[in-house]
């Protein structure tokens, strides 16, 4: 400890004081408070990474429990057996089994050009005359109005331009350009926004002959530079044979044929080519892929709980073969039963038969290869029998999982008071928080005692330096006057 001298300067001084004080704050209340604020602290962590880990739980539990429809173990995939040509999904609840499917016809979209014109010439503005012309655009039933502006000085290309404009501003479903068939004409291009016959496009002149002008008929068949129909009504539907029966839609993706099948054609084959099979079936990997989700959040929220929950003992033997215990290491969670019951709650919700489940299908988790190891981690141990059980018994594995007291709903009830508001977590962390919040005052409050005791002890030290100092001055004067008789 450092020592008062009657030559000791004013940051010696300071620098005792301060000694003093830190000493206090290490080994007095402030230090009794600092401790108990970190272990909060690490409480209020340790509950909240446990409410994530447990949300997550529920989460995929939830997702596991799901009935009906709603059910991932209700997931179907399609194989096809030249998916070039045709290929398919299937929603949750599509009846497994085999299609053959025939395309003979893919649907277009309805397709309408002019005559081909030379883009420099001026036989359009000629023929139709100056001024503006209308032509009407009719798309299954809607009819729609266009407008187009023709300058007498205008260039066939520069007609052509104004109409495909005006047609693309209209609300009709079509869009029109201008297409450079050669390096010096130019023809107009019409194609429906939609495929199939019943949104095949009509044009009809209502003021003006500028539909009739360009040639671009709704009522011929183009043929060479002559303006029309590209593909004749009954070109623009899909054509396709299921299961031997000829059916015809509008488009090239089918969704109404088969319930919950959706159907897409890619490429027509020939009437004697061999149909394509498609193969409705449970969609094993994704199934797999959520069951292994649900896995390996319950083995994260185990390992969590079983971490924080957790006793060690450190022991030491002697020579004389007495042990003696070195120290003890707790878990943040440790003497809450709480959620060690949790933990073997949940290892028993996995583990445990149910009742509720599908006749002569798994009861048990483990009847369908996922089993617990040593350290209590849950693992697809047996992929042969996960297989199986999807591919022979899919109601049984779903009931195994989301019956009343299957294991993803067990799982999920366990969890609903933890999770709750106001529920285990909730309070815990409310209560925690409140008390480091009253933590947290005391140590202000602690802080600014120390603060006052600091600058009172600095004052007082410095006055006592100030006293010392003139004995030492007064005890030479009278050193000095002793001397004077002492010669």
């Amino acid at each position: 400890m450092a020592t008062i001298r009657g030559t000791s300067n004013t940051s010696e001084i300071a620098s005792y004081v301060a000694q003093l004080i830190d000493l206090e704050r290490r080994s007095g209340a402030a230090k009794v408070y600092s401790d108990e604020k970190e272990s909060l602290t690490l409480r209020s962590a340790t509950l909240t990474d446990l409410r994530t880990n447990l949300n997550t739980l529920n989460s995929k539990a939830q997702t596991l429990a799901k009935p009906g429809t709603l059910s991932p173990f209700g997931a179907k995939t399609v194989a096809t057996s030249a998916p070039a040509v045709v290929t398919a999904t299937a929603s949750a609840g599509t009846v497994s089994g085999v299609h053959t499917v025939l395309v003979t016809q893919l649907a277009r979209r309805s397709t309408l050009v002019s005559t081909q014109w030379l883009q420099g010439g001026n036989e359009l503005a000629s023929v139709t005359g100056e001024g503006s012309h209308t032509f009407r655009i009719s798309i299954n039933g809607v009819d729609t109005q266009v407008t187009v502006a023709v300058g007498a000085a205008d260039d066939n290309r520069t007609v052509l331009s104004a109409i495909a404009a005006a047609v693309n501003a209209s609300d009709a479903k079509v869009t029109a350009s201008v297409v450079n068939d050669t390096s010096t004409t130019a023809r107009l291009m019409l194609i429906g926004d939609e495929s199939g016959s019943g949104a095949a496009v009509t044009l009809a002149d209502v003021s003006g002959t500028l539909v009739a002008s360009t040639g671009t008929s709704s009522a011929v068949q183009s043929n060479g530079t002559a303006g029309g129909y590209v593909y004749a009504t009954d070109q623009l539907d899909a054509r396709f044979v299921l299961d031997g029966l000829a059916i015809t839609r509008g488009r090239n993706v089918v969704e109404d044929v088969v319930p919950g099948l959706t159907i897409t054609l890619t490429s027509p084959q020939a009437a004697d080519a061999q149909p394509v099979t498609l193969t409705v079936g449970p969609d094993q990997e994704s199934i797999k892929a959520k069951v292994q989700e649900f896995i390996e959040a319950y083995n994260a929220t185990i390992a969590f709980l079983k971490e924080r929950t957790s006793v060690s003992v450190s022991t030491e033997t002697r020579a004389t073969g007495t042990t003696d215990v070195r120290s003890v290491n707790r878990g943040t969670l440790a003497s809450e039963s709480a959620y060690l019951g949790l933990m073997m709650k949940l290892r028993a919700d996995v583990a445990g038969r149910i009742t509720t489940g599908a006749t002569g299908g798994p009861v048990a988790l483990s009847e369908m290869g996922i089993t617990a190891g040593k350290d209590g981690a849950l693992s697809i141990s047996d992929n042969a029998k996960f297989v199986k059980a999807l591919t022979e018994k899919p109601d049984a594995v779903t009931a195994l999982f989301n019956s009343d007291d299957g294991v993803a709903t067990r799982v999920s009830a366990r969890l609903k008071q933890f999770l709750a508001a106001g529920g285990t977590v909730d309070n815990a962390l409310a209560s925690t928080t409140a008390r480091l919040q009253s933590v947290n005052r005391a140590i202000e409050r602690q802080e600014a005692y120390l603060r006052v005791k600091q600058a009172t002890l600095l004052e007082q030290y410095t006055s006592l330096q100030e006293t010392l100092v003139q004995l030492q001055e007064q005890q030479l004067t009278l050193d000095s006057i002793a001397a004077l008789y002492y010669v």
